[in-house]
């Protein structure tokens, strides 16, 4: 079984500031701050030679070796290589009390903050400034590289774990060899501990964060190991993201549909909610006081407060749906070969624009779904438990959403929703939940998407689960629309887009802004007791499992 290059992590650590000493708090201060006017000055110079040093197919790369160059005299150099006595910009002779390791890891530092400059220009970003043109008086940390700090744990009275970093402030004007070392305090908790010991510490940071508290940032590579090839049997688990449901998932089998589970999380509407109005009325406030010539400091300072406060609520309720679903994940791995498959709902916030008669409330309910973040962040925990999720047999991967919540998994043809969480189909009668439908439909195209899958699919085992590929049938504008959402062959689609890419997303855009009703919907409930699924394991009245994110409850 061979490793993977593995996951990077990250871990936020407090430092006891209050606890050191004043020359400690004093060192401290002048290394993050040395550091701060190197990286500005490699900056300065890359800016400055920008044509020379970038490198690569687009443009967007860093010669470091041209940096180089321009920056460092190397006296001592390997045969066959010349020496360079002199250069055009002399980092060393401009910052004596650095060690040549922590100029290279400042130069580092710049490279990586002007290949996302030049990466966001790339991609067109209006609002993209040169690193050297903000003027900030924030400091600017580099990376430290494990080889000059460690983390050694010793209980003492003021902390139990602590901090050796080497100082080279004092070292290198005075010629040592061997240089000072600086001991931090940290605040480090056992959550903190369960986090460093899943990989290896590679680098930290040390920053203050915008209350001027003191932190290290430590990076920690996480190495995780390949799945192994088992006998278990094939499934697809399709994921719909909604907004009155977190997330509905959907297991599909060759032989049938298994299981539905829904994630619901009721809380976090309701308190988004509470803090939108209050975010409204402090800017109504805040308007009128500017059109009056008022004061509006108070005003501005207490809006800069409820916007992070709601920021940081809602990824704390993304982490905990993205928590239960890799749970929900890992159970299914011990019994079934598992492929995943979520929908990406491309082009949909250039829907939720003024001037398409959907309303501020829509508009608003649109712009404040994370849909990108729970999909990122569910990639990097599978990552983190091994699962192969980018590249060649990967059994991850985001597929094309459009359609899938509007067309019948059974017949294929166009079906009707009224109500928002209820789907019914004109051509074949079926009726289910909606969201159950979209993600069956997603793990279709998974199956039409993966190569490995089309010998299953091929000999008609996926048949009674996925009776037709999803093809709009109703709907006949012009030939090119009447073709089929997936490839008729059920070849894979190795880069780009398939036929399957639609851009109107008419789960949300047809329904979503006039629809009130939730779960308990009785339409709902008496299709899903009814509901007939062609081979399903379990008696007519339980024929599909649904089940809550909180304490799993099912519906019956």
């Amino acid at each position: 079984m061979a490793r993977s290059k593995g996951v990077v992590i990250s871990v936020k650590v407090p430092i006891k500031w209050e606890v050191m000493t004043d020359r400690s708090k004093q060192r401290l201060r002048q290394i993050v701050g040395r550091d701060t006017r190197v990286i500005r000055s490699f900056l300065g110079i890359i800016e400055q030679h920008e044509n020379e040093l970038l490198a690569g197919r687009n443009r967007n790369k860093i010669n470091d070796g041209d940096l180089d160059r321009l920056t460092l005299t190397a006296l001592m150099v390997k045969k066959g290589h010349i020496q360079r006595s002199t250069v055009l910009h002399d980092i060393k002779s401009r910052f004596p009390r650095i060690s040549t390791n922590e100029l290279q890891e400042c130069r580092l530092t710049a490279i990586a903050q002007y290949e996302s400059y030049l990466e966001l220009r790339r991609k067109g970003k209006k609002k993209v400034s040169r690193p050297c043109a903000i003027n900030s008086t924030r400091r600017i940390p580099r990376w430290v590289f494990s080889q000059r700090f460690s983390l050694f744990n010793h209980d003492t009275t003021i902390a139990n774990w602590w901090l050796n970093l080497r100082d080279s402030m004092d070292s290198v004007p005075s010629g040592k060899r061997v240089h000072d070392r600086l001991i931090i305090p940290l605040r480090i908790s056992p959550f903190h501990l369960n986090q460093i010991e899943k990989g290896e510490v590679k680098a930290l940071q040390i920053f203050t964060d915008w209350s001027n508290k003191w932190w290290i940032s430590l990076s920690i590579k996480v190495d995780t190991l390949e799945m192994k090839e088992n006998n278990l049997p094939l499934a697809v688990l399709g994921i719909d993201l909604g907004i009155e449901k977190a997330a509905c998932t959907t297991l599909v089998t060759p032989a049938k549909v298994r299981e539905t589970k829904y994630f619901v999380q009721k809380g976090k509407r309701k308190t988004l909610k509470k803090y939108d109005k209050q975010v409204a009325n402090l800017q109504h406030e805040l308007h009128i006081r500017q059109i009056s010539r008022t004061s509006c400091d108070k005003i501005a300072i207490k809006l800069r407060g409820l916007r992070g406060k709601r920021e940081r609520v809602s990824k704390e309720y993304d982490k905990v749906l993205v928590k239960q679903i890799l749970h929900y994940i890992s159970k299914l791995s011990e019994k079934y070969t598992l492929f995943i498959a979520i929908g990406q709902l491309k082009y949909i916030r250039n829907t939720a624009r003024r001037g398409n008669f959907k309303g501020p409330r829509f508009r608003g309910m649109l712009h404040s779904w994370t849909f990108s973040r729970i999909t990122k962040s569910l990639k990097h925990g599978l990552a983190k438990s091994g699962w192969k999720v980018a590249g060649k047999g990967s059994r991850f991967r985001v597929v094309p959403e459009s359609w899938t919540s509007i067309i019948c998994w059974k017949c294929g043809a166009r079906g009707k929703r009224p109500r928002q969480n209820y789907f019914h189909c004109p051509a074949c009668e079926h009726s289910t939940n909606a969201d159950r439908n979209g993600a069956i439909n997603i793990a279709a195209r998974l199956i039409t998407l993966t190569e490995s899958l089309h010998n299953v699919r091929g000999l008609g085992k996926w048949a009674s689960a996925i009776a037709r590929s999803t093809r709009l049938k109703a709907r006949k504008k012009s030939p090119s629309e009447e073709k089929s959402l997936l490839s008729k062959k059920g070849s894979a689609s190795d880069s780009g887009e398939s036929a399957a890419v639609h851009h109107a997303q008419s789960s949300l855009l047809d329904f979503s802004d006039v629809v009130k009703l939730g779960d308990n919907d009785p339409t709902v409930v008496r299709t899903v007791e009814t509901l007939t699924v062609d081979g399903s394991d379990v008696p007519k009245h339980r024929q599909e499992k649904e089940a809550r994110s909180v304490g799993g409850m099912s519906s019956q």
